[in-house]
């Protein structure tokens, strides 16, 4: 069984200055921070934050949710599916803890068995209260009840929901744009003069796209393979994670995926150099880190935007349909 985190999964820099526009609420029975933009300004659609492995009260995520509302605009959820289970800020100081150039050999490696006496406690809590066969079921309920609450902007049409996930919380954004039974929802037809009868409903996807940066327990090729719904990849060209040669099959699957749909329904762009976890807990006073961090969120917010306009939605018989073809013969 391969590691659920990896080194870098509990490493980064904390963004002492994010000041939180939103409020946290509850919605659809899990703790949820909620922001949208700026007053009189109509949200295109909704955007789902699956958090990274510190939760979803990191300031971090929380300030990327804020520019997310702001930029696309949209709403902005960034719920609990730890369901409280996430490891404290500290676990970041301890993980990058070090003792100084000048400490003798037994010295350091005292410090380097405290410190993993520290945190293997907190790290084994966090893997099993969050593996996913637990966290897994209580995305899928969140998702529907997003689906079928949202605003629609045509009539007779389900609302726009995106997904976007970091490091931890990658794979569930990724696998909601798998071709199953269970990443589908029924939207009752409300458009007029529509002669459907007025109990019969259509299956959607329960998102119209996703987006996941540096993500963590992702399994390549298989999961990259079943992807239907459109994706966009953010990563560096040597993550922690994912490595060279994972991420080059990344995106020739999806680059396949392109070809054989004649569009260019995904897309993958790496950031050379980027660390993981650069789209959320980047060192800001890296100009390097800075500004690959800067770019995704860029690469994000133009991919809301593109699938959030008017008609771009992409159902079980459209995009879909074809697409799943073409995930069958990969």
């Amino acid at each position: 069984m391969a590691p659920s985190v990896c080194p870098d999964c509990f490493t980064g820099t904390l963004r002492g200055d994010a000041m939180p526009r939103g409020r946290d609420f509850n919605v659809h029975g899990l703790p949820t921070y909620v922001v949208g933009p700026e007053p009189g300004v109509r949200p295109l659609g909704v955007v789902v934050i699956f958090c990274d492995a510190f939760g979803w009260k990191l300031l971090n995520t929380r300030a990327l949710a804020d520019t997310y509302a702001q930029r696309v605009p949209c709403t902005v959820y960034v719920p609990d599916i730890m369901a409280g289970h996430a490891p404290p800020n500290t676990f970041m100081t301890l993980s990058e803890s070090k003792p100084p150039p000048t400490a003798n050999v037994l010295s350091k490696l005292a410090s380097r068995i405290w410190t993993n006496l520290r945190i293997l406690p907190m790290l084994l809590r966090f893997v099993y209260h969050n593996r996913a066969s637990v966290v897994q079921p209580r995305v899928h309920a969140f998702i529907h009840s997003v689906r079928n609450t949202t605003p629609p902007q045509q009539p007779g049409k389900p609302g726009k929901v995106a997904v976007a996930g970091f490091c931890w919380g990658g794979p569930f954004a990724v696998r909601l744009t798998h071709d199953i039974p269970e990443n589908k929802t029924t939207f009752p037809s409300t458009a007029a003069g529509s002669s459907q009868a007025d109990d019969e409903a259509e299956y959607y996807p329960l998102v119209d796209c996703a987006f996941t940066a540096h993500p963590a327990q992702l399994s390549v090729p298989e999961d990259v393979q079943n992807v239907v719904q459109p994706l966009s990849v953010a990563n560096g060209d040597d993550d922690e994670w994912m490595g060279r040669e994972k991420m080059e099959t990344l995106k020739r699957v999806l680059e396949d995926k392109n070809e054989a749909l004649g569009q260019e329904v995904h897309e993958v762009q790496v950031y050379p150099g980027a660390k993981h976890g650069f789209a959320v807990r980047g060192d800001r006073e890296d100009p390097q880190q800075r500004e690959r961090g800067y770019r995704s969120e860029d690469q994000a917010v133009r991919w809301f935007r593109r699938h959030f306009q008017v008609g771009s939605a992409t159902t079980a018989r459209g995009v879909s349909a074809s697409a799943a073809a073409v995930a069958g013969a990969t």
